[in-house]
């Protein structure tokens, strides 16, 4: 297997993740974090072949299984070229180097596509990054990683996540958005309402209809377009209301 000092030798060519070979050891028959002991839910022996299981769960979704495969075989390849390490021996501290790695993929030969070129896998001129990925596209890969090794471990390969470790962003609630009219507010809207005119049957009707909508509006929560698209065939069931002017 060529070493990150020997800049000279071309990458690890692949085209795809079942044609990978490995030097002895790094296949992940024996690494530090398989599972053992315990009753394994997949039949895989080998890191590729682990991988694999995990994939084909995405089979039926193109884009998924693309850009999940991209950071599969991301990581396989820095963990057994740069380090010499099969992924079932990765650490935490180990994942905290690769995701600096992401933001700068050095020795750019061997790493990064000449630019401007965009050649297929089997080509010796491919390479797995078109450049640095930006923050956001750092963070994508690290949850694709982490989502990997959460189910490895499920699935009995692995003896634990080394992403586990990595700080989580707390999600912050969305905050609550509430709209209302205070009391004193809608105590006014009811003044205004009950100053309207009433000495016609025209301003009566109008006046009740007035009283009738503010109160539906209040009280119901209902959006605008809720009101204005049913009629009053569309209520039942309803508890009388009392007044509020």
């Amino acid at each position: 297997m060529p070493t990150e000092n020997q800049h000279s030798l071309p990458l690890l060519v692949i085209e795809s993740i079942e044609s990978i070979q490995f030097a002895p050891g790094l296949d992940g028959r024996h690494g530090s974090n398989r599972a053992y002991g315990n009753r394994p839910q997949v039949a895989a022996n080998t890191d590729v072949d682990a991988i694999k299981a995990w994939l084909a769960r995405f089979l039926d979704t193109k884009t998924t299984f693309d850009n999940y495969r991209k950071e599969a075989d991301r990581l396989l390849l820095w963990s057994t070229v740069a380090l010499q390490k099969p992924i079932s021996s990765l650490t935490h501290e180990d994942l905290l180097v690769y995701q600096r790695f992401l933001a700068d993929p050095q020795p750019a030969s061997r790493w990064v596509m000449p630019r401007g070129r965009k050649v297929a896998r089997a080509h010796p001129d491919w390479r797995p990054f078109a450049g640095p990925l930006a923050p956001p596209s750092q963070r994508q890969a690290i949850i694709i990683l982490n989502t990997m090794f959460s189910w490895l471990v499920n699935a009995g390969y692995l003896a634990g996540n080394p992403l586990s470790l990595s700080r989580q962003r707390a999600r912050k609630a969305k905050p609550r958005i509430t709209r209302y009219l205070d009391e004193d507010l809608w105590l006014e809207v009811k003044r205004t309402i009950d100053l309207m005119p009433k000495d016609t049957d025209r301003e009566r009707e109008h006046y009740f209809r007035m009283r009738w909508l503010f109160s539906l509006l209040y009280l119901c929560g209902l959006r605008i377009s809720e009101v204005v698209g049913n009629s009053m065939g569309g209520f039942f069931g309803f508890v009388a209301i009392s007044p509020v002017c």
